[in-house]
């Protein structure tokens, strides 16, 4: 898999955990089968926050999603097959074979992937990655980046007034 350039890039301020789970909750609805969706920032930044709510949005039981750091991936049936996986553990391109990354990428579920730029060059061409910056306790500062067509529409609806 090839690293295409980024299509669309947008700023998104969350001031509470809240804002930060409505980000989610509004990613959530739009998406579609085959989307990866890499997610990163620092311990504590708000990454599993995101996908416990992303998962929540579509059917999936909250308190079942936890991040998967010593399993890896873990999979969850909601309105789509979800695919959360925890790279901080994973060291080499041969480990995140052996755990069937390019299968499950390439597949029709939706892969939401914690610290994703570890293997960048893994991902799929088209994919949205998330950034998350702490600023302070309670506020983060969110760069969602589009990386090819589905990824940069889905932005482009999430931004759209109605």
């Amino acid at each position: 898999m090839n690293n295409s350039n980024l299509l669309k890039s947008i700023p998104w301020e969350s001031s509470s955990v809240r804002e930060t789970e409505l980000l989610a909750q509004q990613l959530a609805v739009l998406v579609e089968p085959g989307l990866v969706i890499g997610l990163n920032g620092s311990l504590g930044a708000g990454k599993t926050c995101f996908v416990r709510k992303f998962a929540e949005t579509l059917g999936v039981d909250p308190n079942s999603v936890n991040s998967p750091t010593y399993v890896i991936v873990q999979h969850y049936l909601g309105d789509y097959l979800l695919h959360h996986f925890d790279l901080y553990r994973v060291e080499t391109e041969d480990e995140l074979e052996e755990i069937g990354a390019d299968e499950l990428f390439e597949g029709q579920g939706i892969c939401l992937v914690e610290w994703s730029n570890r293997f960048t060059e893994s991902l799929p061409d088209d994919r949205l990655e998330i950034n998350f910056l702490s600023t302070s306790e309670d506020t983060r500062d969110i760069t969602l980046n589009a990386f090819g067509n589905k990824s940069s529409n889905i932005l482009e609806k999430l931004t759209s007034p109605e």
